[in-house]
C-alpha cells in the first residue's frame, strides 16, 4: 500500500485537500491554517475560542480555500469526534490534522492547585489522542493522511515550574512515535514538531521576538508563521516519508 500511495503523482498537492487544525483561533493553530490553505488545502477551524474563528476563516476564503468553523474543546473526545464527521460530511477525506490545542502557565508543583494541573494535562494530552482517534478511521478508510502534532522543547527536557505542560508535552512526543508505529502500515504519517520559543498569547508578556529568552542565549523567539512554513512542508510531504519523528525549530540541544 506504501507503495502505491508513493508513487501518485499528486502526492505532495494540498490543491481541494482537506486539514482540520486545532487551536486555529490564535497563534500556531491560525498560522497553519493560513498557511495550508495559502496552498491550496481547505481547512476545518476548531478551537475552544470559537469567537475567533469567524475572523480566521475569512481570512482561509481570502486565499481561495474553504473554511467550516467547528469550535470545539479536544479534551471532550464526543466534540472532536463530531467535528471530524461533520467536516468529512462537508469535505469528505479528512487529509491532514495538525493539533495545536494547547495551553499551560508556569506553576511550582508545590503551589499547583491539582484540578488546574490535571486541566493542562487533559487538554494537551488528552486532546491530542482525541482528536487523532476521531480522524484515524477516515484517514483508514481513504487510505493515508498526515499527522502533525505541535509539541514543545519541554516535552524533551525540564524547566522548573513546568511540570503539567511539561508531563503533558513529554506523553504528546510519545503518542506520536506509538501512534506512527501502529498506522504507518495504513499510509499514515505522524510527526511533532518543536516550535521553540514563540511570540504566542501563551508567551505574550514573558518573550519579545527576534531576541533571546532569558537563559536561552542560543535561541531567538520565532512568529507563529514559521513553525507553519515548516508544518506545511510535513503535510506535503509523499506517504512513505518520514513517520515518528521530531523535527524542531529550537535552536539548542533538547
Amino acid at each position: 500500500m506504501i507503495s502505491q500511495i508513493a508513487n501518485k503523482s499528486d502526492a505532495f498537492d494540498l490543491t481541494n485537500k482537506l486539514a482540520v487544525v486545532t487551536g486555529a483561533g490564535r497563534g500556531i493553530g491560525r498560522a497553519c491554517a493560513l498557511h495550508l490553505a495559502g496552498a491550496g488545502a481547505n481547512v476545518v477551524l476548531a478551537s475552544r475560542t470559537g469567537t475567533e474563528l469567524d475572523a480566521v476563516a475569512s481570512e482561509v476564503e481570502a486565499l481561495g480555500a474553504k473554511a467550516l468553523v467547528a469550535p470545539c474543546d479536544v479534551s471532550d473526545f464526543d466534540a472532536c469526534d463530531a467535528v471530524v464527521r461533520q467536516a468529512v460530511d462537508v469535505f469528505g477525506d479528512v487529509d491532514v490534522l495538525v493539533n495545536s490545542a494547547g495551553a499551560g502557565a508556569p506553576c511550582a508543583v508545590i503551589d499547583a492547585d491539582p484540578a488546574d494541573w490535571a486541566r493542562v494535562v487533559t487538554l494537551n494530552l488528552t486532546g491530542t489522542f482525541n482528536i487523532a482517534r476521531a480522524v484515524l478511521p477516515f484517514m483508514i478508510e481513504a487510505g493515508g493522511g498526515r499527522i502533525i502534532l505541535i509539541g514543545s522543547g519541554h516535552g524533551h527536557s525540564t524547566t522548573a515550574g513546568f511540570s503539567a505542560y511539561g508531563a503533558s508535552k513529554a506523553g504528546v512526543s510519545h503518542l506520536t512515535k506509538t501512534l506512527a508505529e501502529e498506522v504507518w502500515e495504513h499510509g499514515i504519517d505522524v510527526n511533532e514538531v518543536i516550535p521553540g520559543p514563540v511570540a504566542t498569547q501563551l508567551t505574550r508578556g514573558l518573550v519579545a521576538v527576534g531576541e533571546a529568552p532569558e537563559g536561552l542565549p542560543s535561541e531567538r523567539v520565532k512568529l507563529p508563521h514559521e513553525v507553519a512554513e515548516l508544518v506545511g512542508w510535513l503535510a506535503r510531504q509523499r506517504i512513505g516519508g518520514p513517520t515518528g519523528q521530531v523535527f524542531s525549530l529550537a535552536r539548542r540541544a533538547l
